[in-house]
């Protein structure tokens, strides 16, 4: 059973690295909320549906609208952000909340994070400078500072999925967390339109690209990750999910390159990597390590 769900978040990776280049394709011509509210309501309706005939269980109203939240904090900064910043460059900044769910595990449980942990995150940070000053000067573009502060979001949003998730059925939790994002997308969109935000004033325009990615991201892209992810954690802890959701960036790397024709760069890719050093040594047990015997012939 680990081993079936270690497998289904890796395609939940590669389907989470390709929503990046949809993303970023789509909201160069469309409004980002208004995009991120149609996306989920296709995927709050399907996941309803599949969801109706399942039992509920107490307390999934409430630990449904909770994740929800965090949910929608993450999706909104994460949609807005790449209207300033690079599909790949956005997918290594989200994957920065790998190394904050220890973290965020401990401003949850007490607990404190490890010399492993400490060590991650300091080289995932020194990777993030790297990503944010890919030529070595200039300020911090806004883009990446909302994809930033997704990662934090994220990183308890990790947390509180895997803590809530086991005692509710997965596809009742995701339609609840689904329509929170729903609304959460449709007052933030009509809020940004009466203030006049030009990217949210945008015509909407049904035909080809918009039309392809609000159904892909709103079947696959959500139910079918979400759930799936919702299930998978249920048989894991947060900090070994993370450690398999540090392959998203790279396959959004990879994708944007090939799609895209993104450019990291030198410096960006030596960001990138450093990022997934971070999250690889953050997961890792020193203390395991020294007390394995050396082997001798």
């Amino acid at each position: 059973m680990r081993l079936r769900a270690d497998a289904a978040l890796l395609l939940v990776t590669i389907v989470w690295g390709s929503s990046f280049i949809v993303v970023k394709n789509v909201i160069r011509d469309s409004p980002p909320l208004a995009f991120l509210f149609f996306r989920f309501v296709v995927a709050t309706a399907l996941c309803g549906a599949l969801a109706l005939r399942r039992p509920r269980s107490p307390g999934l109203l409430r630990d449904g609208a909770i994740i929800g939240l965090l949910l929608a904090g993450g999706m909104t900064c994460q949609v807005l952000g790449q209207l300033e910043t690079t599909a790949s460059k956005a997918a290594f900044l989200t994957g920065l909340s790998v190394v904050m769910t220890p973290f965020a595990a401990f401003a949850r449980t007490r607990r404190l994070p490890s010399l492993e942990n400490a060590a991650g995150i300091t080289l995932a940070g020194l990777g993030f400078l790297l990503l944010t000053f890919p030529g070595g000067a200039g300020p911090i573009n806004r883009g990446d500072v909302l994809v930033f502060v997704c990662a934090i979001i994220f990183a308890f949003y990790i947390v509180e999925i895997s803590l809530r998730t086991r005692s509710h059925d997965a596809l009742w939790l995701t339609t609840m967390q689904l329509a929170v994002v729903m609304v959460c997308a449709a007052v933030l969109g009509a809020v940004f339109r009466i203030a006049g935000a030009g990217f949210e004033l945008r015509p909407l325009v049904w035909e080809g690209t918009f039309l392809r990615s609000v159904l892909y991201l709103g079947t696959i892209g959500t139910v079918g990750t979400f759930v799936t992810q919702t299930w998978a954690q249920g048989h894991m802890s947060a900090t070994h999910a993370a450690i398999i959701f540090a392959l998203e960036p790279v396959w959004a790397a990879l994708l944007a390159a090939w799609l895209l024709g993104e450019r990291m760069g030198v410096t960006g890719w030596w960001g990138g990597g450093l990022v997934l050093v971070g999250i690889v040594i953050s997961e890792l047990n020193f203390r395991r390590v020294r007390a394995v015997p050396s082997r001798t012939n």
